[in-house]
Protein backbone atom coordinates (compact mmCIF):
# COMPACT_ATOMS: atom_id res chain seq x y z
CA UNK A 1 0.00 0.00 0.00
CA UNK A 2 1.17 3.39 -1.13
CA UNK A 3 0.48 6.38 1.56
CA UNK A 4 0.02 10.07 0.36
CA UNK A 5 0.21 12.40 3.51
CA UNK A 6 -0.60 15.32 3.45
CA UNK A 7 2.55 17.18 5.28
CA UNK A 8 1.77 20.18 8.10
CA UNK A 9 4.39 22.48 8.76
CA UNK A 10 3.43 21.61 12.46
CA UNK A 11 2.06 18.18 12.04
CA UNK A 12 4.28 15.70 14.00
CA UNK A 13 3.33 12.97 11.82
CA UNK A 14 3.17 14.28 8.84
CA UNK A 15 6.97 15.54 9.16
CA UNK A 16 8.06 12.37 10.85
CA UNK A 17 6.58 10.65 7.50
CA UNK A 18 8.07 13.30 5.55
CA UNK A 19 11.51 12.35 6.76
CA UNK A 20 11.36 9.11 6.25
CA UNK A 21 13.80 7.42 3.39
CA UNK A 22 11.54 6.84 0.31
CA UNK A 23 10.65 3.26 0.21
CA UNK A 24 10.27 2.86 3.68
CA UNK A 25 8.03 0.75 5.75
CA UNK A 26 5.75 1.78 8.29
CA UNK A 27 3.22 0.06 9.91
CA UNK A 28 -0.48 1.03 10.35
CA UNK A 29 -3.62 -0.68 12.33
CA UNK A 30 -7.30 0.05 12.32
CA UNK A 31 -8.71 1.39 15.68
CA UNK A 32 -12.50 0.43 15.57
CA UNK A 33 -13.79 3.89 15.28
CA UNK A 34 -12.35 4.56 12.09
CA UNK A 35 -13.19 1.10 10.66
CA UNK A 36 -16.70 1.80 9.56
CA UNK A 37 -17.33 -0.80 6.61
CA UNK A 38 -15.13 -3.41 5.07
CA UNK A 39 -15.17 -4.55 1.32
CA UNK A 40 -16.90 -6.28 -0.51
CA UNK A 41 -20.03 -3.41 -0.08
CA UNK A 42 -22.60 -5.71 -1.59
CA UNK A 43 -24.09 -2.45 -3.46
CA UNK A 44 -24.53 -1.94 -7.42
CA UNK A 45 -23.79 1.58 -7.12
CA UNK A 46 -20.68 3.20 -4.64
CA UNK A 47 -20.83 7.26 -4.48
CA UNK A 48 -17.82 8.84 -3.17
CA UNK A 49 -17.48 12.12 -1.73
CA UNK A 50 -14.43 13.29 -0.43
CA UNK A 51 -11.97 16.72 0.16
CA UNK A 52 -7.97 16.87 -0.01
CA UNK A 53 -6.91 13.99 2.25
CA UNK A 54 -9.94 12.61 2.64
CA UNK A 55 -9.23 10.76 -0.88
CA UNK A 56 -7.54 8.34 1.39
CA UNK A 57 -9.94 5.81 2.19
CA UNK A 58 -11.40 6.18 -1.24
CA UNK A 59 -8.54 5.29 -2.80
CA UNK A 60 -8.10 1.99 -0.69
CA UNK A 61 -12.20 1.53 -1.52
CA UNK A 62 -11.53 1.85 -5.15
CA UNK A 63 -8.27 -0.29 -5.63
CA UNK A 64 -10.77 -3.10 -3.96
CA UNK A 65 -13.69 -2.72 -5.98
CA UNK A 66 -11.94 -1.69 -9.42
CA UNK A 67 -8.98 -4.57 -9.02
CA UNK A 68 -11.38 -7.54 -7.50
CA UNK A 69 -11.93 -9.53 -10.78
CA UNK A 70 -16.02 -9.93 -11.32
CA UNK A 71 -16.78 -7.21 -9.24
CA UNK A 72 -19.42 -5.31 -11.44
CA UNK A 73 -20.33 -2.65 -8.59
CA UNK A 74 -20.07 1.15 -10.41
CA UNK A 75 -18.27 4.14 -8.43
CA UNK A 76 -18.81 8.20 -8.84
CA UNK A 77 -16.69 10.12 -7.01
CA UNK A 78 -16.83 13.67 -6.41
CA UNK A 79 -13.50 14.53 -4.74
CA UNK A 80 -13.16 18.56 -3.51
CA UNK A 81 -9.94 20.06 -3.37
CA UNK A 82 -8.51 23.99 -2.96
CA UNK A 83 -6.54 24.26 -6.03
CA UNK A 84 -5.68 21.90 -9.01
CA UNK A 85 -2.15 21.32 -7.53
CA UNK A 86 -3.94 20.03 -4.08
CA UNK A 87 -5.45 17.15 -5.85
CA UNK A 88 -3.46 14.22 -4.32
CA UNK A 89 -2.88 10.77 -6.35
CA UNK A 90 -4.91 12.64 -9.39
CA UNK A 91 -2.49 11.03 -12.02
CA UNK A 92 -4.09 7.14 -10.18
CA UNK A 93 -7.36 8.29 -9.90
CA UNK A 94 -7.31 9.81 -13.68
CA UNK A 95 -6.22 6.48 -14.85
CA UNK A 96 -8.56 4.17 -13.04
CA UNK A 97 -11.68 6.22 -14.57
CA UNK A 98 -9.92 6.35 -17.63
CA UNK A 99 -9.52 2.29 -17.70
CA UNK A 100 -13.05 1.44 -15.99
CA UNK A 101 -14.64 0.63 -19.10
CA UNK A 102 -17.31 3.20 -17.47
CA UNK A 103 -17.82 1.67 -14.16
CA UNK A 104 -15.84 4.80 -12.58
CA UNK A 105 -16.40 7.94 -12.89
CA UNK A 106 -14.60 11.16 -11.01
CA UNK A 107 -15.64 14.92 -10.72
CA UNK A 108 -12.88 17.15 -9.48
CA UNK A 109 -14.18 20.38 -7.62
CA UNK A 110 -11.79 23.21 -7.03
CA UNK A 111 -13.03 25.61 -4.63
CA UNK A 112 -10.14 28.33 -4.39
CA UNK A 113 -8.91 27.56 -8.33
CA UNK A 114 -7.85 31.63 -9.33
CA UNK A 115 -9.87 32.72 -12.17
CA UNK A 116 -8.26 32.55 -15.30
CA UNK A 117 -6.54 29.24 -14.95
CA UNK A 118 -6.09 26.52 -16.93
CA UNK A 119 -8.77 24.25 -14.77
CA UNK A 120 -11.53 23.82 -17.13
CA UNK A 121 -13.35 21.52 -14.71
CA UNK A 122 -15.90 22.44 -11.35
CA UNK A 123 -14.85 25.29 -9.35
CA UNK A 124 -16.49 25.90 -5.97
CA UNK A 125 -18.09 23.39 -3.04
CA UNK A 126 -19.38 20.50 -3.44
CA UNK A 127 -23.31 20.36 -2.40
CA UNK A 128 -27.16 19.52 -3.51
CA UNK A 129 -26.71 20.21 -7.33
CA UNK A 130 -23.43 18.36 -7.77
CA UNK A 131 -24.74 15.55 -6.20
CA UNK A 132 -27.75 14.66 -7.40
CA UNK A 133 -26.02 14.90 -10.80
CA UNK A 134 -23.15 12.62 -10.78
CA UNK A 135 -23.87 10.55 -7.87
CA UNK A 136 -26.52 7.55 -7.48
CA UNK A 137 -30.22 8.82 -5.74
CA UNK A 138 -30.69 6.67 -2.78
CA UNK A 139 -31.74 3.30 -3.22
CA UNK A 140 -31.33 -0.02 -1.69
CA UNK A 141 -28.64 -0.58 -4.65
CA UNK A 142 -26.94 2.26 -2.98
CA UNK A 143 -24.10 2.89 -0.95
CA UNK A 144 -22.66 6.63 0.03
CA UNK A 145 -18.84 7.07 1.89
CA UNK A 146 -18.18 10.51 2.67
CA UNK A 147 -14.40 11.58 4.22
CA UNK A 148 -13.17 15.50 4.29
CA UNK A 149 -12.91 18.29 6.72
CA UNK A 150 -15.46 18.82 9.06
CA UNK A 151 -17.10 21.82 7.39
CA UNK A 152 -17.59 19.28 4.33
CA UNK A 153 -19.08 16.81 7.15
CA UNK A 154 -21.19 19.53 8.33
CA UNK A 155 -22.59 20.44 5.27
CA UNK A 156 -23.19 17.60 3.48
CA UNK A 157 -23.65 14.91 6.00
CA UNK A 158 -23.55 15.63 9.81
CA UNK A 159 -20.59 15.20 12.28
CA UNK A 160 -18.96 12.34 11.26
CA UNK A 161 -18.78 10.36 14.82
CA UNK A 162 -23.04 10.79 14.46
CA UNK A 163 -24.56 8.05 13.42
CA UNK A 164 -27.17 10.22 12.45
CA UNK A 165 -26.92 11.57 8.74
CA UNK A 166 -28.36 15.61 8.41
CA UNK A 167 -27.34 18.03 6.43
CA UNK A 168 -27.70 18.17 2.14
CA UNK A 169 -27.69 14.19 1.82
CA UNK A 170 -30.23 14.25 4.48
CA UNK A 171 -32.06 16.29 2.32
CA UNK A 172 -31.92 14.49 -1.13
CA UNK A 173 -33.42 11.21 0.69
CA UNK A 174 -30.56 9.37 1.77
CA UNK A 175 -30.72 7.05 5.14
CA UNK A 176 -28.33 6.63 8.06
CA UNK A 177 -27.56 3.23 6.94
CA UNK A 178 -26.63 4.23 3.41
CA UNK A 179 -24.12 6.65 4.04
CA UNK A 180 -20.89 6.06 5.96
CA UNK A 181 -18.50 8.68 7.22
CA UNK A 182 -14.75 8.28 7.48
Amino acid sequence: MYVVPQVYPDGKFSQHLLNLPLGKAVDFKHIKPNVKIQYPFGKKFVGMICGGTGITPMLQALHAILGTAGDATAVSMLYGSMHSGDILAGDALDAWAAGSKGRFSLTHVLSREPEGSAWGGARGFIGKDLIAKHLPGPSEDCLLVVCGPPPMYASLCGPRDAKEVTGVLKDLGYRDDQVFKF
